[in-house]
C-alpha cells in the first residue's frame, strides 16, 4: 500500500494524472459534463476507481483541472512569450493568427477525425460548460481577455505614434472591432467546419489596409 502511494505521488503518478486529464478532456469536448461518468474514463485507461479518486476525488475537480490546463492556461500562454515592444500592427496580426493556428492544431490532436467533430464548436461548447460547472471561471476568463485587449491596445497606440496607421482612428473602438472580428468569425465557423484561420487573417488584413497610412 505504501509503495502504491509512492508511485502515485512520483513521476509515474504525475504521468497517470496527466493521462486521466487528457482522456477526460477528449470526453468533455464531445459530451456534456453530465454525460461523462468517471467509470468510462477509468475503463478506457484500465484504471481502478481508487487510482482515479486519488488524483481526482470528484468529477468536478477533474473537470476544473481540465479547464485550467486546456482552456485557461492555453489562453494565458497564447501571447505570454510574445515580444510586443517592437511589433508593428501588421506583424502583430500575423503573430496573433499564427498563435491561434497553433492552438487549433493542438486541439485537433484531441478530436478524433473519424468522429466528424467540429473542433471549434466543441471548444466553444466546453467554454460554455465551464461557465456552468466551474465557479469563478467567468471572472478568470474575463481577466485573460482584458489583458489581451490591453496588449492589443498597446500595439495600436504604437502603430499610431509610428505613423503606421492613421492617428485619427479611435483607439478603443479599433481594439474592440479587431476583437469582435475574431469572436464573430469563431462563432460563424463553429456553425460550419471550424475556424478558418486563413479567412481570419484576410479579415484582419482588410481592416489593416483600411486604416493604414498611405
Amino acid at each position: 500500500m505504501i509503495l502504491k502511494k509512492i508511485i502515485m505521488k512520483g513521476t509515474k503518478g504525475s504521468e497517470t494524472k496527466a493521462l486521466i486529464r487528457e482522456t477526460a478532456f477528449k470526453q468533455f469536448l464531445t459530451k456534456d459534463y453530465s454525460m461523462v461518468p468517471l467509470k468510462d474514463i477509468e475503463k478506457s485507461l484500465n484504471l481502478s476507481r481508487g487510482c482515479t479518486s486519488y488524483h481526482y476525488p470528484t468529477k468536478q475537480e477533474l473537470f476544473i483541472d481540465v479547464i485550467n490546463v486546456y482552456i485557461l492556461d492555453m489562453q494565458r500562454v497564447k501571447h505570454a512569450s510574445d515580444n510586443l515592444s517592437g511589433l508593428s500592427l501588421f506583424e502583430y496580426f500575423n503573430q496573433y493568427v499564427d498563435n491561434i493556428a497553433k492552438a487549433m492544431d493542438r486541439l485537433s490532436q484531441f478530436v478524433m477525425p473519424e468522429a466528424n467533430i467540429n473542433g471549434t464548436r466543441a471548444y466553444m461548447s466546453l467554454i460554455l460548460q465551464a461557465e456552468k460547472y466551474y465557479p469563478g471561471f467567468h471572472q478568470m476568463l474575463s481577466e485573460i481577455e482584458k489583458n489581451e485587449m490591453a496588449q492589443l491596445r498597446q500595439v495600436v497606440v504604437k502603430a499610431q505614434k509610428d505613423g503606421e496607421i492613421r492617428s485619427s482612428c479611435n483607439t478603443d473602438l479599433l481594439v474592440q472591432q479587431i476583437r469582435l472580428i475574431f469572436l464573430g468569425k469563431s462563432y460563424q465557423d463553429a456553425l460550419r467546419n471550424g475556424l478558418d484561420v486563413n479567412s481570419l487573417r484576410e479579415q484582419l488584413y482588410f481592416i489593416y489596409f483600411l486604416i493604414k497610412n498611405k
